[in-house]
């Protein structure tokens, strides 16, 4: 039986094994024995563990040209005498020491024995080779193991501060718990404009977050705001998230993100350089902790990422919800698994003293607060090795979202009992009407200030489904397609609620098609626009590359199509880059990224969309982004 270790300070593995009448194994240097071998201390305990198993006649003084001994360490120390390392009477001395140490072991020889039958017994069980005839077992003294120890211990820290690592016990365990990433992307976007393009979208978005327009042109010379739809653009974009994430216990995690972004918007991190060099916005993008209970239950509470899988058509990617959700996925057997998800996100919480201004409560004037109610039910089925697909179906209440008219309302009051149905936020594209009734206390003042809501409920079906292949080690092609309906929609619904009885015009501002009657000095009279929209949304996508982006050579390519009827999906958060975001909106979108080093990528992609109703609205945008995550 052989054994091997380690002397302090080498590497080499020295080897003692008396089989026949071979030597010993191992290369060892004599530049490496000089320094190891200058505590004799060490060197005679080898040779008393040698002695232990050696005859007396092994250890006897070698002539100055002494034969070949069977004891490898006699071997040894005769070669450090004839190498001059050694004196003769220090050899000598050595072997005297050694050969003591065997007379003492001479009373266990017995116990020895019996010791080295059942080590032999435990070597060949785990090594059969290591049990051959006539291989013998060394006794290494437990101060010599404690140097080994010591050394290997000492080679693993260097090692470990080599590679920039840290021992664990160095760091407690708070630390330990603490996750850190971010991410940080540079863009040069591109928007181009048909030259066709009408002139005259009013961005009803900024109305509703400050002061009431006043719609009269008799008394307001001045234009409401815009969407610019004629003139291209070139801007440099950055965005920057940093994040968080604390293992609080086993079942515990929370997590923390900021993020850049121009202004308070559900649908971008995204900054726009410039600015004469102003210091840039900083957000808290995510706050929430996810709490499991059980295998595959997941609770979350706070600011959190959205829950929902395959959510694209429905959400940007860059919204965080609100509120607490849950969601769940079992094993069913057979490759397929089955997950659950739902949630209430509140949208917005009406103030305690809404309408300020009032002098007395008013029901009517109680701010509604805005919720969304949401559930998701799937299937994932793992067919092959390579093979994977899912289907799911989502469906999304929103309450309290739609505008509702007013009373009677003074012209020159400060609020109308409804002002607080007006969407807090919104892009492009959804049915919107004028929601107050307004009255002129005064004949002579026409003055009509006001405010525009949602003239469609929003309670969305959407279903949908992916297949991923691996078409090749290392390439996958993704196909996923996507369809949404609003069951919340009803033409007849949305005209009652935009229509005033009191003037018996219909309040509807945009999604109309055409007019009943002639033109006006080239405008349809009030309430004689044929209205048009639609409540459906499809999106169908393929995607082709490595799975993942995270090394140098990885790349994807990636193209899409897309229809988005007005009043098919809450507008607020659909994808802000396609059409610029909103609704009424159909096109393609083609793109690529490719791996330019560890964690470090470009990407280009092209997007091309136009209005599916309306004046007409084309723009495509180009956007190349260089990012880079940790």
């Amino acid at each position: 039986m052989s054994g091997s270790s380690t002397l302090p300070g080498a590497r080499t593995p020295f080897v003692h094994t008396t089989t026949g009448v071979s030597a010993a194994k191992g290369p060892i240097s004599m530049t490496c024995l000089t320094r190891h071998f200058r505590t004799r201390t060490l060197l005679v305990a080898l040779l008393g563990a040698t002695a232990l198993t050696a005859t007396p006649a092994l250890a006897q003084e070698a002539p100055e040209e002494t034969p070949v001994s069977q004891n490898a360490t006699v071997n040894l120390v005769n070669a450090l005498v004839r190498k001059g390392i050694l004196s003769r009477a220090e050899a000598d001395t050595m072997i005297q020491q050694a050969e003591a140490e065997a007379a003492r072991a001479q009373a266990t020889a017995q116990a020895a024995q019996t010791a080295q039958t059942n080590a032999q017994t435990a070597v060949a069980a785990a090594s059969p080779a290591s049990a051959e005839p006539g291989t013998s077992v060394r006794y290494v003294p437990q101060f010599v193991r404690d140097q080994i120890k010591e050394e290997v211990k000492g080679e693993v820290l260097a090692d470990a501060k080599r590679e920039g690592l840290v021992s664990p016990d160095a760091l407690p365990d708070w630390v330990r718990s603490i996750k850190i990433s971010g991410d940080f992307r540079f863009r040069d976007e591109g928007r181009f404009f048909d030259k066709g393009n009408g002139y005259q979208f009013v961005d009803v978005a900024s109305i509703n977050s400050g002061a009431p327009y006043n719609t009269d042109p008799a008394t307001n010379p001045n234009n409401p705001p815009i969407v610019n739809s004629q003139r291209n653009r070139n801007l440099l974009r950055i965005r920057a998230r940093f994040g968080i994430e604390a293992d609080v216990t086993d079942s515990l995690t929370t997590y923390f993100r900021i993020a850049t972004g121009q202004q308070n918007n559900p649908d971008s991190t995204n900054q726009t350089l410039g600015g004469y060099y102003t210091n840039k916005s900083i957000w808290l993008d995510r706050a929430y902790v996810d709490y499991r209970p059980i295998d595959g239950l997941h609770i979350y509470a706070g600011r959190m990422a959205n829950p929902f899988r395959l959510a694209e058509l429905v959400w940007d990617d860059d919204v965080n919800l609100d509120g607490a959700a849950l969601s769940y996925e079992r094993s069913v057997g057979g490759g397929l698994s089955a997950f659950a998800v739902g949630g209430a996100f509140p949208l917005d919480f009406g103030a305690d003293n809404a309408p300020a201004q009032a002098f007395a409560f008013n029901k009517q004037g109680i701010a509604q607060d805005k919720w969304l109610f949401a559930g998701q039910l799937g299937l994932s089925w793992q067919a092959t090795s390579s093979v994977r697909a899912s289907l799911d179906g989502a469906y999304y209440y929103y309450q309290n979202v739609e505008g509702a008219l007013s009373p009677a309302c003074s012209n020159l009051a400060a609020y109308c009992l409804t002002d607080y149905s007006r969407p807090g936020y919104s892009q492009k594209g959804n049915t919107l009407f004028a929601i107050r009734d307004e009255v002129s206390v005064n004949p002579t003042d026409t003055s009509s200030p006001q405010y525009f809501g949602l003239a469609s409920k929003f309670h969305l079906l959407a279903i949908s489904g992916d297949v991923d292949w691996e078409v090749a080690d290392g390439l996958r092609l993704s196909l996923t397609g996507h369809y949404a309906r609003n069951l919340g929609f009803n033409r007849n619904d949305v005209l009652a609620r935009g229509f005033n009885p009191r003037s018996g015009l219909s309040q509807i501002v945009n999604n109309n098609e055409s007019c009943a009657v002639a033109l006006v000095s080239d405008v349809c009279p009030p309430g004689q626009s044929i209205f048009k929209s639609g409540n459906t949304a499809w999106l169908v996508r393929a995607t082709f590359g490595t799975p993942a982006i995270d090394k140098r050579g990885d790349w994807q390519i990636t193209g899409s199509y897309r229809r988005l009827e007005p009043d098919a999906l809450l507008d607020a958060f659909t994808d802000q880059d396609f059409h610029l975001g909103g609704t009424n909106a159909k096109g393609w979108t083609i793109g690529g990224t490719y791996g330019l080093m560890r964690n470090t990528s470009f990407g280009v992609r092209w997007l091309s969309a136009q209005e599916i109703s309306g004046p007409q609205f084309r723009v495509d945008v180009m956007q190349a982004d260089f990012n880079v995550k940790f």
